[in-house]
């Protein structure tokens, strides 16, 4: 079946392309295995030879980008993530009594809890902005100024003072996150941005781990010029964050055109490899208000979200009250709680890398996701049973791959699923509002009054209920790509160029959903 030629007569770069026939079984044997990736086949974007750029010549690009990109962001990512959660390492420090908190009193929650109010509230909005302006430029603005926020934190002397504190800081840190996502997205394509942002993300299990050492080492700084060792875990945690964010504008390229480390020919074809991947259509790498509204419209985008909300609240409720969970199980002094946390990420973080790396390889999300939600569930299932420390703390490491895998391979399914820029960034900006609102709620489901056990029933309901809204996901995806396979979406390529077609994003029946 071909298409129609359009009127008045197309541009070089326009011209009409054939829909591929199907066999008797539905698939065209062409581009069977690049459909599966989920992108468009060699040939099919006009004015560019998908085969100029040979697979090993994409694999030297890419450890370029990868020598540069992926270790900043990890990095800025570990201070972020440091510099949020340190508050529960230092709450074994006397930090409550040295602000007069009452430490039955819920103070601690309304702590934690107060930075994701901010944090909510801008993130989309600094989504939707970032691209108008140079991201890596950004990106060190936002680092630098939640750095001077952080490092200021230590000096605080009440509890009104440590909330204000939290406030700010979670506006500033708003925008990092989401853009980061975005932003990686411009320099990768569908075949490789979910295993980087896996290594991105997964620095959110080893700051938990870098946190437990950095703090078990100053924990012997306690009393050093009168300051109780609470005040110098969140001092020596932001000055990092500091040279970073003054660091970033000379390592980060602000797109791929511009990128230094690059020569001419390599910057060019990145390009060429991002357009095989993605496309040439304007509106997949600028903002198009009529994509934003599809996002809107489209029930998937709200289900992320919402399934996204009962893995964060695992998340944040455990990265901040592991220390206190594990201090629990036995008579440890606090030295001791803090380096007991360090396993417990470490394999957190391995077996999480491990998995996107599978992920990646294989194109699906769903089914990685659906597994880590169980195991999560069988910790702390371990932990309500509190059927001695041993148990119990094998249950921690349950949730620790459960809670970095399902919230990790989430967040590289959304990107992937949405090709159309305006739809991507609504899209990513939303899922990591409505996902981090939770950041509110999950101190409070941990406030200690039955050793914890409200908490973990609680949690495992929730984490039931995003198991089932990612179950629906993953069946919908899988049956969209069936229809397309047998090719009854094919009528809607009729009449279209292939630019016209690119264009549509995730609607063209040429593309497949990652499930």
């Amino acid at each position: 079946m071909s298409t129609a030629r359009m009127d008045p007569p197309p541009s070089d770069t326009e011209k009409d392309v054939k829909v591929p026939q199907h066999d008797s079984d539905g698939s065209s044997p062409d581009v069977e295995a690049l459909h599966s990736e989920g992108i468009a086949p060699p040939g099919a974007i006009p004015g560019a030879d998908n085969n100029a750029v040979s697979l090993e010549r994409e694999k030297s690009i890419l450890r370029k980008l990868d020598k540069r990109i992926v270790p900043m962001v990890m990095w800025t990512y570990l201070m972020n993530m440091m510099d949020r959660v340190n508050i529960g390492n230092a709450r074994l420090f006397n930090m409550e009594a040295d602000l007069g908190m009452d430490p039955n009193g819920g103070q601690f929650q309304l702590a934690v809890s107060v930075l994701f109010i901010t944090y909510c509230l801008f993130e989309a909005p600094s989504n939707m902005i970032i691209k108008k302006m140079k991201p890596a430029r950004y990106l060190a603005g936002l680092t630098l100024a939640w750095g001077i926020v952080a490092t200021l934190s230590a000096l605080v002397n009440n509890f009104a003072s440590l909330l204000a504190c939290r406030l700010i800081l979670g506006l500033l840190e708003a925008g990092f996150f989401p853009g980061v996502v975005l932003y990686l997205s411009m320099f990768y394509g569908r075949r490789s941005l979910a295993l980087r942002i896996a290594l991105f993300y997964g620095t959110a299990a080893l700051s938990g781990a870098a946190g437990g050492l950095v703090a078990y080492g100053i924990s012997f700084m306690n009393g050093f010029n009168g300051w109780n060792a609470w005040r110098w875990i969140i001092l020596i945690n932001g000055l990092p964050t500091l040279v970073t964010g003054l660091v970033i504008p000379f390592v980060l390229p602000n797109s791929p055109e511009t990128t230094r480390f690059l020569d001419e020919g390599e910057k060019r074809d990145l390009v060429l490899i991002h357009e095989a991947q993605v496309g040439r259509a304007k509106n997949l790498t600028h903002m198009v208000k009529e994509d934003v509204w599809d996002a809107v419209r489209d029930w998937t985008t709200w289900t992320y979200c919402i399934a996204l909300f009962p893995q964060l609240i695992m998340l944040y409720s455990f990265v901040v009250f592991l220390p206190t969970i594990i201090n629990g199980l036995g008579t440890w002094t606090p030295a001791e709680v803090q380096a007991m946390t360090i396993p417990v990420y470490m394999f957190g973080a391995i077996v999480y890398v491990l998995c996107a790396w599978q992920s990646d390889k294989t194109q699906r999300r769903g089914y990685f996701i659906m597994g880590a939600i169980c195991s999560a569930m069988v910790g702390y299932g371990m932990l309500y049973a509190d059927a001695g420390a041993g148990v119990s703390y094998a249950g921690c490491f349950f949730v620790s791959v459960g809670i970095f895998l399902s919230a990790g391979i989430s967040f590289a399914w959304v990107p992937v699923n949405n090709p159309r820029y305006g739809k991507r960034a609504f899209s990513t900006g939303m899922h990591l509002t409505i996902g981090n609102s939770s950041g509110v709620a999950a101190p409070f489901l941990f406030l200690g009054n039955d050793g914890f056990r409200t908490g973990y029933t609680i949690s495992m309901v929730l984490l039931a209920f995003g198991l089932v809204l990612n179950i629906i996901l993953h069946l919908h995806f899988k049956r969209q790509n069936k229809e397309r396979d047998e090719g009854k979406q094919d009528y809607l390529m009729e009449g279209k160029t292939q630019l016209e077609l690119e264009a549509m994003g995730e609607k063209n029946p040429q593309f497949r959903f990652a499930i």
